[in-house]
């Protein structure tokens, strides 16, 4: 009889204290589930966008939609229910990357962008407005913002996707292969593209200079292959990019008189 009591005692005790430690962890709640970050994100919406010098510049529904979205993966990330004042301190100390989130923003509809907006896409999101730059151009031509037009050849040429060959049109170094502007989509014909690179010093230069053998099958061909230096047809499989450019009777000739001129001299 002692011993049954004593097993019936022993278990109880674990029977108490697994059901009340299952209730309370029922019962408790984090600060996280009742943080609205919406409301947090509207509450500072006014000094974040004066301290980040935005006023003006962007929606302030866009900028409430990044802020939100900010403060949602820095409460996700912390233990300990964080401040007005702390939230706005780091996303001042993010000022970078929250103002590169707004131009991307911006630069979903480059069709309504003003000056001041476009200014602030070049200054704060180089690297976007470079490859944007035949988007931002148009409007940078509507706008008639030459001096940001100067600042989009420079990103292009870092962040976009440059051509060796500059456009006569647009001054942007980027001439396709079948003749037409990347950035302007103006469409070149030969003796434009001749005259923007000098064609006929680079063919020059291309006669004294490469083989023999090369340049008699130039002239042979009638064209040639340009990457911002002169090759003839064969070198094909050795470039990356190259547009072709055929050669008139007189390039032709030209090339024939240098090349009888360098077997004098061999």
């Amino acid at each position: 009889m002692a011993r049954r009591r004593r097993s019936r005692g022993s278990r109880a005790p674990r029977q108490t204290t697994a059901s009340t430690g299952a209730r309370r962890g029922r019962g408790r709640r984090s600060w996280k589930d009742s943080f609205d970050v919406d409301h947090v994100a509207g509450e500072i919406l006014g000094e974040v966008a004066a301290r980040l010098g935005v006023e003006g510049v962007v929606d302030p529904a866009v900028l409430k939609d990044i802020l939100s979205e900010f403060i949602a993966a820095l409460v996700e990330s912390r233990s300990s229910k964080p401040t007005m004042e702390s939230i706005v301190k780091r996303i001042v100390a993010a000022r970078e990357g929250i103002l590169k989130a707004l131009a991307a923003r911006l630069l979903e509809e480059p069709e309504k962008l003003d000056r001041e907006q476009l200014e602030f896409i070049v200054a704060n999101a180089p690297e976007l407005a470079g490859r944007a730059a035949p988007a931002l151009y148009e409007v940078a031509l509507r706008l008639g913002a030459d001096d940001v037009i100067d600042a989009l050849r420079s990103l292009w040429l870092q962040y976009g996707r440059p051509t060796p060959i500059k456009c006569p049109r647009c001054g942007f170094h980027a001439v396709a292969p079948d003749l037409s502007c990347i950035v302007c989509g103006a469409q070149l014909s030969e003796e434009e593209v001749k005259r923007s690179i000098g064609f006929d010093a680079l063919l020059e230069e291309f006669a004294e200079r490469a083989d023999v053998r090369l340049v008699e099958e130039a002239a042979s061909a009638g064209y040639v292959l340009v990457d911002g230096e002169v090759h003839a047809p064969s070198e094909r499989p050795l470039l990356q990019y190259y547009v072709e450019l055929y050669l008139s009777r007189e390039e032709r000739e030209r090339l024939r008189r240098v090349l009888a001129v360098r077997k004098l001299q061999a």
